[in-house]
């Protein structure tokens, strides 16, 4: 089922946000964020604890209207701490571009920005979901980014936070894919997507490979794709995009 053009969320999983000086084998605590379902406010955490946070998309008249207008649009607001916002913006271009960008603010000040867009290298997705993962201070939170009409395209975005760095990196483009974030190995990720035969052919089932990514200095490193044995339902997989385990 979808919602305003992007996925319901079907089930309740973990999220993440992991930063600097988070070490493998630290058991993090997961937050969740429900926004506000008016697509013409900017959308605020209102859920409890332990739910993956579904963005509804715009109206596409509200799309049109800022096309129009040359308009950058305040999507959604995350706070990961008291001091600490993380705000997610989309400047339309066209019914397909919407050029997505990030700011973090900390009292009130805006310390940085991405062009997640840029980074992601297809700026055709956008806000799907969001979960937020930390212990005390230090942390991650996981975007994912999706696009095409059915939201077949998959791009994911990792916030990794500390009180003294802010840094921002993204995974591998998926199709009908997840990303796999765990709780107790917080450097470690996996993502899946659908291979290419079968990328973007509906709700049938599809062959997928996977990818192991571990965090190192700089950024994620990522192995080599590997097939994996079956097929699986893109609904599974892929609805939502975020999927934490132990």
């Amino acid at each position: 089922m979808r919602a305003t053009g992007n996925k319901a969320v079907k089930g309740f999983r973990e999220g993440s946000l992991g930063g600097a000086g988070i070490g493998a084998g630290v058991g993090l605590i997961l937050l969740g964020f429900a926004l506000q379902a008016s697509t013409n406010l900017p959308q605020t955490n209102t859920a409890g604890p332990g739910q993956i946070q579904a963005y509804r998309w715009p109206d596409p008249i509200d799309d049109d209207a800022a096309i129009d207008a040359h308009k950058t649009v305040l999507r959604a607001e995350v706070s990961i701490d008291a001091y600490t916002t993380v705000k997610f913006f989309e400047q339309p271009k066209s019914e397909l571009i919407y050029e997505s960008s990030t700011s973090i603010e900390r009292n009130g000040a805006v310390v940085v920005k991405f062009n997640v867009g840029r980074m992601i290298k297809h700026q055709t997705l956008r806000l799907s979901h969001t979960a937020l993962l930390k212990k005390g201070d230090i942390g991650m939170l996981v975007c994912e980014y999706e696009g095409g009409a059915v939201g077949a395209r998959e791009g994911f975005a990792i916030l990794r936070f500390s009180p003294n760095k802010l840094e921002w990196h993204v995974l591998p483009l998926t199709d009908n894919g997840k990303v796999v974030v765990y709780a107790e190995e917080p450097d470690r990720a996996q993502i899946w997507s659908a291979l290419s035969d079968d990328a973007g052919a509906g709700a049938a089932p599809m062959y997928y490979a996977t990818q192991d990514c571990r965090w190192q200095a700089s950024g994620y490193a990522c192995k080599s794709p590997r097939r994996q044995t079956g097929q699986f339902s893109p609904g599974d997989i892929d609805d939502p995009g975020i999927d934490i385990r132990p």
